[in-house]
């Protein structure tokens, strides 16, 4: 009898082997959510390590965990190393292929835990952004693995879902502007003397009016303190709503050793780290431009610190409007 029942024994413990051989070593969990935004918009919050903090599922898990980046600040090549408590252990995330507003690719590396490859995938979802979270588990060669295997879907499932929600509420809190093929490139400003007036409009229409009326009393200003121009004419964005748009009319100048007027300021125009854009067309326009720079800004994690200065580069008066140059620059960390 005992050697039957080590025989069964036997057979079964084979048995198990041998299923467990046969079960899949790679298990792929899916998970995916519609986002009310481009896909430009998701692309570049996924295909960067920056903003993870905010819709990972797993910060939550250890508040002390240590993630650090390096490489690019986004794209191929852009890591992700972390370590933390048994429930987030270690590892680094590396992204190894990218296809703009498409998908994005990763290798996971959790150490002695194994390896792992990420895909986040970005396909239209009628006005909106279907995006598809997957990850291809390797369960290693033992066949216990593959039966955990068979556990992974519910047990990391539900995270997926957490995270991919945690995504879509951070990318919906952002401006609603398809910002493909849009760029913005660093630049550093140096701080000049300059005169400024406060403007309001009641609308896009009289926004023009408005910068007239602020630089004639800037040129007036001028002449009775014998100021020269030494610059681009500028505006400085305040409060932008449907019925409300408030701003400032400004003018770089030689000197600031005149006192101000209760309308025209004297002061020193912004020095420092900024994101430049270049709109190039009518200025009715800029307010599309400006709303693309602000959701560039969100999705690419720059903390911006002052409100937008813009530099009218061309003369309206000689130069077609097509063909107008406006500079646009968002003081950043």
């Amino acid at each position: 009898m005992l050697k039957k029942f080590l025989a069964v024994i036997i057979v079964g413990v084979v048995l198990i082997a041998a299923i467990g051989l046969i079960l899949p070593r790679h298990v792929v969990v899916k998970r995916s959510v519609s986002i009310d935004r481009p896909a430009s918009l998701v692309y570049a919050t996924v295909n960067s390590f920056v903003l993870f903090p905010k819709w990972s599922p797993w910060q939550d898990l250890d508040p002390n965990m240590i993630q650090t980046t390096e490489g690019p600040r986004d794209g191929v090549g852009a890591k992700l190393l972390w370590k933390g408590n048994d429930k987030v252990g270690s590892g680094t995330q590396l992204i190894t292929a990218a296809v703009a507003d498409q998908s994005v690719a990763s290798d996971l590396d959790f150490g002695q835990m194994g390896t792992a490859k990420s895909t986040m995938t970005l396909a239209p979802d009628g006005s909106a952004t279907r995006v598809t979270w997957a990850v291809d588990v390797d369960m290693g060669a033992n066949p216990i693995g593959h039966y955990i295997g068979l556990t992974m879907d519910g047990m990391m499932g539900k995270d997926f879902a957490s995270g991919l929600g945690k995504l879509k509420a951070l990318v919906e809190s952002m401006p609603n502007a398809d910002i493909a093929g849009f760029t913005a490139q660093t630049a550093e400003l140096h701080t000049t003397p300059l005169l400024l007036v406060r403007e309001a409009a009641a609308a896009p229409a009289d926004i023009g009016k408005a910068y007239a009326d602020g630089f004639a009393q800037i040129g007036k200003f001028m002449a009775k303190n014998k100021l020269h121009q030494a610059g681009a004419p500028m505006g400085v964005d305040g409060a932008m709503a449907a019925d409300n748009f408030t701003f400032e009319a400004g003018m770089p100048v030689d000197r600031a050793d005149v006192p101000g007027t209760d309308n025209v300021r004297v002061t020193q125009s912004y020095g420092g780290k900024a994101l430049k854009v270049t709109h190039v067309g009518p200025y009715d326009r800029l307010p599309q431009t400006q709303e693309k720079l602000r959701a560039f800004i969100a999705a690419h994690a720059y903390v911006q610190k002052g409100p937008v200065i813009s530099w009218y580069v061309d003369d309206p008066g000689t130069t077609p409007v097509e063909k107008l140059r406006t500079e646009l620059y968002a003081p950043i960390d």
